[in-house]
């Protein structure tokens, strides 16, 4: 007979197949669960590297966006560009096609869905997890004046050095310009200055020294002729006495003598004429500042100056702030023999080339690369100078019409440098400054205090170059060491590429 009471008593005595029976129905959820965490959190670390692919495709897409109106060719190079950082990821990620649209005349978006193979969840039939990303960027937000400094000194002519520094400079040059006829075109202008011993300051040399380009130098030459001894009572007579040495060895003298004549003195100008357009870095209380140049009227420009006068300044403070010309200066040898003779300070001591004032034309701005040759020392401060001027909103009225600076002050502006040498800085005029890498301190010090992104380029340059750029530089990111011609290339490309990104928002 069926004892129920027996079998409901061994149902309780048995507790372990009760717990276990229940653990297993429990284990399934459990699994689930856990399963899902795992592979939810396994698919948000992927997010980040996913956004991060796709907002790279679309800025590369962006940037492209200058130098072609062909929107399929932009599309594919975003594509290819996401397919191809994903492919280096190495994940067990998969993607569809990304989605490329431009959805307005200077914006571009992209969308993509990817997918995580998942862990547990398959368990219960969900064998992946979908990831979606999108990135907005907008090429054209801001306007951009860049300089150009470039090293042409004589070193620049050994192992092809200058031919090098052309290429790099004109890829970047259509790495920065957008397309013409873009609604982008004319955002972006570049100005170019070369330095070697001194800077060309061209067709701005009356503006930037208060000389004439044409300018005549004076000088007196002075002669001592004898006179009879009873001359005293003539009015163009004088007595010109001397301390001459009457006893003594070598260096040393142990009796002096007064030795006194009866001369007359005639004087004569000397003059001479230079049209030269040579400059050095400027002195005085504006030495490292922005500050423009008093601006005189063609009247007021001096043409007929003193032996050795290298500007308008009225005095050492040069609170007019003008740069030093080259110049010529008088020597007179002897007042007791005729003649004497004109040396010339800086005269054909610099590059070919004057500064080249901002412009977005292509064909100028290559024309004038083209055109750098190289000779002379490395004058590096006087570069850095210049290209600080020419990008300067204060020097507007030397740099005017469609090369006058952006302002500042203006939204969405950014003002740029590229600094470039293959030399150690050892040229300088106002020694009382410091030298050359000193004085090219204090000036970068100054230009990143004005919100000027520093780039630089050392082109196989020694210690001494390298140690400057890397102080110039806004960070160790704007720093770039190249040592050969193709590295070259490549640092003035990237640079090109960060600037365009200073334009793009996402």
């Amino acid at each position: 007979m069926f004892n129920r009471s027996h079998v409901l008593q061994s149902l309780l005595i048995n507790k372990r197949g009760n717990v276990a029976m229940i653990f297993a129905l429990a284990l399934v959820p459990m699994l689930l669960v856990a399963g899902f965490a795992i592979d939810a959190q396994l698919a948000f670390s992927k997010k980040d590297k996913i956004q991060h692919s796709i907002d790279s495709a679309v800025l590369a897409g962006a940037r492209m966006m200058q130098t072609t109106t062909d929107e399929e060719e932009v599309k594919a190079h975003a594509r290819n560009y996401f397919a191809a950082i994903m492919n280096n990821e190495h994940e067990s990620l998969t993607c569809d096609t990304m989605d490329i649209e431009l959805t307005g005349p200077e914006e571009i978006t992209g969308t993509v869905s990817c997918y995580q193979p998942t862990t547990l969840m398959n368990l219960v039939g969900r064998d992946r997890v979908q990831i979606n990303a999108s990135s907005v960027a907008t090429y054209g937000t801001g306007r951009v004046d860049v300089a150009f400094v470039f090293d042409v000194s004589g070193s620049m002519n050994t192992y092809g050095r200058i031919f090098d520094l052309k290429d790099a400079a004109e890829d970047a040059v259509e790495t920065l310009l957008p397309e013409p006829g873009s609604p982008s075109d004319g955002d972006v202008r570049i100005a170019m200055v070369s330095y070697a011993s001194m800077i060309n300051a061209g067709s701005y040399f009356e503006e930037v020294t208060g000389l004439k380009r044409r300018r005549t130098y004076i000088g007196e030459d002075l002669y001592e002729s004898e006179a009879d001894d009873d001359d005293d009572d003539d009015d163009d007579a004088y007595r010109s006495c001397e301390w001459y040495c009457s006893a003594g060895w070598g260096r040393w003298c142990w009796e002096w003598e007064e030795r006194c004549r009866w001369v007359t003195a005639e004087i004569t100008e000397e003059e001479k004429t230079i049209s030269d357009t040579c400059v050095y870095e400027r002195g005085g209380e504006h030495a490292f500042s922005n500050k423009q140049p008093k601006q005189l009227r063609d009247w007021d420009l001096l043409d007929e100056i003193d032996s050795g006068v290298y500007n308008a300044a009225d005095g050492s403070d040069n609170d007019d702030a003008f740069l030093t010309a080259s110049h010529s200066v008088w020597n007179d040898y002897s007042a007791s023999s005729r003649g004497g003779s004109w040396s010339n300070k800086g005269v054909g001591g610099c590059p070919s080339v004057g500064p080249f004032a901002l412009s977005s034309n292509e064909s100028q701005i290559k024309s004038y690369i083209r055109s750098l040759n190289a000779t002379g020392g490395t004058a590096g401060h006087q570069g850095i100078a210049w290209g600080w001027y020419l990008i300067s909103e204060e020097w507007e009225d030397v740099f005017t019409g469609d090369a006058k600076p952006l302002s500042q002050t203006e939204p969405d502006v950014t003002k740029a440098m590229i600094i470039m040498t293959d030399g150690e800085f050892n040229q300088q005029f106002f020694g009382s400054q410091g030298n050359s890498f000193d004085q090219a301190k204090d000036l970068c010090d100054a230009i990143k205090e004005d919100d000027v992104v520093v780039y630089t380029v050392a082109f196989q340059a020694p210690q001494a170059g390298k140690d400057i750029l890397s102080y110039c530089a806004s960070g160790p990111e704007f720093f770039f060491n190249a040592t050969n011609g193709q590295e070259l290339v490549e640092s003035y490309n990237s640079i090109a590429a960060s600037i365009s990104d200073l334009r793009i928002s996402f």
